[in-house]
């Protein structure tokens, strides 16, 4: 018997039942009543009116929490949600916590640091340590000596006021008494008000934590707690072995799992502001595919100054070698060579490799058809790691792009072929061709098929200028100039500036 996991599904109505319950029914054909979208009946449950306002688009997630923290009362519960990058698992997670609190539980709630991290049990430590610390010195009693001793090499929390230093807790994954005190605690700590206990961003957990999760799958605390962890569901991630092999796992009723999807179009228009620009609109649409948390970070890129505190998307879990290889892949756009990277980012190729198999476990870079090549999972991405970057560092990293990407000096380019200045592109208004000047190429030939203006709008997007600034220097609106770039995306086959930059920076090498 599988272990039962909620996919999401693009269409279909979730219907309400009596005291918030629901069911999903499959739509009837185009034109039928259940089809139509101004017959589905607004869905509430009591998740989301403890929270005040559901997530758009989560009903069926809801209600999968909801049930999950109300069975737990009378049994110990595992709930885990599995997704790409920014999908909604943290928010899901957030109205799970403040339904919790408002039901009178006891709510502890971490997350796990970088890829590997060295800490045992680092995520739980995150967790329960405050906790912990709030119980008292009265737990340790409760615990028996023993687990005390234990556990004192775990949390700072049961090491404080003791008479000699505890030992540290061993790094063997093996650890089997260790782990068992760890149950005991999570059972100690619900008392009689019941723990949730949260786990964000379990995919970099470390491995004693992943042995725990086993553990309490197959030994649940015989106490009122619910386990509810995230984690971004890498196809290649090996720090995500373990939980598949927990999933793999049959007949276990007490763990529900939820596949959380990108939204369906019409959800996350709903997560626009009202009169933003069609065209745009549709641009951030296409960029986001789906994904709330880049939705509203391409939202508010345009916005200065950038405050990297409130972003929707965070780099900063990275490595500092997965975060100097993300944004040299930024520069070079998609698709990248780890040998390419390797030069603008000035790290040894091994580094680059391992710190490519990080960005792939993190579900933000994927091969492109086979290994020698890379791209970002969304191209959007790219762009915003490229915003992220140093001022400085960008520029010398674009000089190493360009020198890494030229071709050898013994190949100059005929003489048919000479380079034609960015000046002469961008004035050139009233001349036929634009393109002559433009070296031979599949690049070359998609910058052959833009209009005079279209040519000028795309050769001042890769020289860094805003739309402002390009409806400026043109004598046109800005209204305009995004009318343009949209042309532009669709005669390219790109999603975003970065690449036109990089389309233009590789089919016009020499402008």
């Amino acid at each position: 018997m599988a272990l039962p996991v909620v996919q999401v599904p693009d269409r279909g109505t979730l219907l309400a039942g009596p005291a918030g319950a629901g069911t999903l029914r499959e739509p009837g054909p185009p034109g039928t009543t259940e089809d139509s979208e101004d017959n589905v009946p607004p869905v509430e449950t009591a998740l989301s009116q403890a929270t005040g306002s559901a997530p758009v688009g989560r009903h069926q997630e809801l209600l999968v929490l909801e049930e999950s923290l109300r069975l737990a009362r009378t049994s110990a519960r595992i709930v885990s949600l599995a997704g790409e990058p920014w999908v909604g698992k943290s928010r899901l997670l957030a109205e799970l916590i403040t339904a919790a609190r408002g039901d009178g539980w006891t709510v502890a709630a971490g997350r796990a640091g970088r890829l590997g991290g060295a800490v045992p049990f680092e995520v739980f430590v995150d967790a329960l340590d405050d906790q912990l610390a709030r119980i008292g010195p009265g737990l340790a009693a409760r615990l028996g000596p023993r687990e005390a001793d234990r556990l004192a090499g775990v949390f700072p929390a049961l090491a404080a006021g003791r008479p000699e230093p505890a030992a540290a807790a061993p790094a063997d994954p093996d650890a089997y008494w260790l782990i068992r005190a760890m149950r005991t605690l999570i059972g100690r700590a619900a008392g009689g008000n019941g723990l949730l206990l949260v786990l964000d961003d379990v995919h970099r957990a470390d491995p004693l934590s992943l042995q725990l999760l086993d553990h309490l799958v197959r030994h649940p605390p015989e106490a009122p707690v619910l386990i509810a962890l995230a984690y971004r569901d890498s196809p290649t991630a090996r720090h995500l072995s373990s939980l598949r092999t927990l999933r793999a796992h049959g007949a276990v009723p007490s763990w529900r799992h939820v596949d959380v999807a990108p939204l369906a179009e019409r959800d996350a228009a709903a997560l626009l502001p009202a009169g933003l620009d069609p065209v745009r609109r549709q641009l951030l649409l296409r960029d986001a595919a789906g994904v709330p948390g880049l939705l509203h970070a391409l939202r508010d890129a345009g916005r200065l100054p950038v405050n990297p505190d409130a972003a929707s998307v965070d780099f900063r879990a990275l490595s500092p070698d997965a975060w100097r290889t993300a944004c040299a892949a930024a520069v070079l756009g998609d698709p990248f060579t780890p040998g390419l990277v390797a030069e603008v980012a000035e790290l040894p190729l091994e580094r680059v490799l391992g710190a490519l198999d990080d960005l792939q476990s993190e579900g933000l870079v994927r091969p492109d058809g086979h290994l020698r090549r890379f791209r970002f999972r969304h191209p959007a991405v790219a762009g915003l790691v490229l915003r992220a970057t140093d001022a400085g560092w960008r520029y010398g990293a674009q000089g190493r792009a360009l020198r890494a990407a030229a071709p050898p000096a013994a190949a100059p380019a005929p003489p048919s072929r000479r380079p034609m200045p960015l000046s002469a592109m961008t004035d050139a208004m009233d001349e036929e061709p634009l393109t002559a000047g433009l070296p031979d190429g599949p690049d070359a030939v998609g910058l052959a098929s833009l209009s005079r203006r279209e040519v000028q709008v795309a050769v001042l997007v890769s020289a860094g200028f805003t739309n402002q600034q390009i409806a400026g220097r043109m004598q046109l609106s800005p209204k305009t100039v995004e009318t343009y770039l949209s042309r532009i995306f669709k005669k390219l086959g790109v999603v975003s500036r970065t690449q036109v930059a990089h389309l233009v920076g590789r089919g016009g090498r020499h402008l």
